[in-house]
């Protein structure tokens, strides 16, 4: 069996398989459980309703894990199956033609089927970078970080976190005039990326940075 899953979608089952872990653990009434698995059940679905048959065999064992060890044990054998952030130092560093020395992340020390986006801080250019895939391109961005005194809600994970504000300058309507676009994201780039479980988030805050 090929690699099927994406980084985030792996992500997805891990939460959901913890979902049902939790409603075990917090409740003895069993029509409280037997609700909680058949949403799990209904959400696995809907996420891989396309996938072949070998895979939702794979994927639908989440539907009845019992505790956390059994979560871990099928992330495991799920793991193979992941499709990695592919991106090259050399690629990475096209998506920037305008800056400088600019330091990339070493990707060989990264497990790089845990992100669908890659993110770093750069102290030589004193911004945050960030590198996706959309449309089936990568596309690359860069600004401003200030991180929040206290947390808040990540704009491209939705998850209450340390954020800070991320933002980019863009030229105006006008000649020599620019405006500043962004929003609050997390300050661990690897946290984010654990949380996301869908991409409407992040596809919705990236668009909002290119308009």
């Amino acid at each position: 069996m090929e690699p099927f899953l994406a980084p985030y979608q792996y992500h997805f089952l891990k939460s959901q398989g913890l979902k049902l872990v939790n409603a075990r653990i917090s409740s003895t009434d069993t029509n409280v459980i037997k609700a909680v698995r058949g949403i799990v059940e209904d959400s696995i679905l809907h996420q891989f309703q396309h996938c072949a048959k070998e895979e939702m065999q794979l994927v639908e064992r989440m539907n009845a894990v019992k505790d956390e060890r059994e979560v871990e044990q099928i992330l495991a054998e799920m793991h193979p199956f992941i499709i990695p952030f592919q991106a090259t130092e050399k690629q990475i560093k096209k998506l920037f033609p305008k800056v400088k020395k600019l330091k990339v992340p070493d990707l060989d020390r990264m497990d790089t089927k845990l992100i669908t986006y890659l993110t770093w801080w750069d102290p030589g250019t004193h911004k945050k970078f960030i590198v996706t895939v959309r449309e089936g391109k990568q596309w690359g961005v860069y600004g401003t970080f200030q991180k929040a005194a206290q947390k808040g809600i990540c704009s491209i994970c939705g998850r209450h976190e340390k954020t800070g504000l991320f933002l980019v300058e863009r030229k105006g309507k006008e000649i020599g005039t620019y405006k500043k676009k962004g929003n609050y994201i997390c300050s661990d780039g690897e946290a984010c990326n654990q949380n996301l479980t869908r991409l409407d988030k992040l596809d919705e805050f990236l668009s909002h940075l290119s308009r």
